[in-house]
């Protein structure tokens, strides 16, 4: 494996965070897979746990099934899904499982996993995601559960959310993986806020006192996102910042947002995806809690959180 180097660490109050290593895995499965690497030292910590953050892979995985329109719409955008080397997102997921199974403690999937809801998308999703034998979370995104003909609507939500629940523990809102030292937490917000139903379950959980990371699709303003997302994407993809082209929060967005960098929050990063580039910045609030996003999974990328105690060697510097 070839690794290139990229230092520089941060400390958020009693809890390190090292923005590490960019690497580049083998060719083992015809393709090069591209991983950052992202240090969490939380002092105290027993042992190192290795999570791998995989987000928007917009896999389609059959182009012949379906109705007119369904195959219409996989034809043209599976085309847009794939690497460098010209594999598909389809073809590139199981290496990506392997990997987790084979190298870490943990997969975290952060939505736009499938590009759209159709059977055998997500009968897909399910039959890979069985062959995991380490624990994962799923947060969704806004491609999961949406069609282009049925984006973002009430009849969407009531067909198409419900065929993956089983895979966010029946609770789309929120879930949380539970590693007993810290707790991962998987937050909705594919409709470009806040779920509104995860407010109280979220305040439950930062009440508990354990360190928590936290998973959501559609990353939170910072300025280094907001500035690269405008350069990139004709519409705001973050949430905050809307007098300078991000999404207005609205009640349940701000809540969530000042309970997350308040003085006393356990949270100690955020993780992102749905803009297809790799940033890393820092949420402003009573205090800065740092946001990774990721980038997109299809372009064969994913992050490796490295999760361990404070014997770990580095270089502090406070943000």
């Amino acid at each position: 494996m070839h690794i290139t180097h990229r230092k520089g660490i941060a400390v958020l109050l009693t809890v390190l965070v090292i923005a590490g290593v960019a690497g580049c895995g083998s060719r083992e499965d015809g393709w090069e897979k591209n991983i950052t690497e992202e240090t969490i030292v939380i002092p105290g910590l027993t042992r190192e746990y290795e999570l791998l953050f995989l987000t928007d892979s917009h896999v389609i995985a059959d182009r012949e099934q379906g109705t007119e329109q369904e195959k219409q719409n996989a034809a043209e955008r599976y085309e847009e899904f794939k690497n460098g080397q010209g594999v598909s997102a389809r073809e590139q997921f199981p290496a990506w499982v392997t990997y987790a199974n084979e190298q870490t403690d943990g997969l975290l999937l952060g939505g736009d996993i499938i590009d759209f809801p159709s059977e055998g998308n997500i009968s897909y999703l399910g039959e890979q995601l069985a062959k995991l034998n380490v624990p994962y979370l799923y947060t969704l995104g806004n491609h999961d559960w949406t069609y282009p003909w049925e984006y973002m609507t009430q009849t969407g939500k009531d067909t198409y959310l419900p065929l993956l629940a089983p895979y966010l523990e029946q609770e789309p809102a929120i879930h949380t993986q539970d590693y007993g030292e810290f707790i991962v937490a998987a937050v909705d917000n594919s409709s470009n806020q806040v779920n509104d139903a995860a407010l109280e379950e979220y305040r439950k959980i930062l009440s508990q006192g354990k360190p928590v990371i936290v998973m959501v699709h559609v990353p939170f303003l910072t300025q280094s996102v907001l500035g690269r997302a405008k350069e990139v994407w004709s519409q705001g993809v973050v949430i905050g910042g809307g007098n300078y082209g991000g999404i207005h929060p609205n009640e349940a967005s701000q809540q969530f947002i000042d309970i997350t960098t308040a003085a006393d929050s356990p949270v100690i990063a955020v993780l992102a995806g749905h803009v297809h580039f790799q940033d890393r910045d820092y949420m402003e609030g009573e205090k800065k809690v740092l946001q990774i996003v990721g980038d997109a999974a299809y372009h064969g990328s994913a992050t490796l959180l490295r999760i361990c105690g404070d014997g770990a060697q580095a270089q502090t510097n406070v943000p």
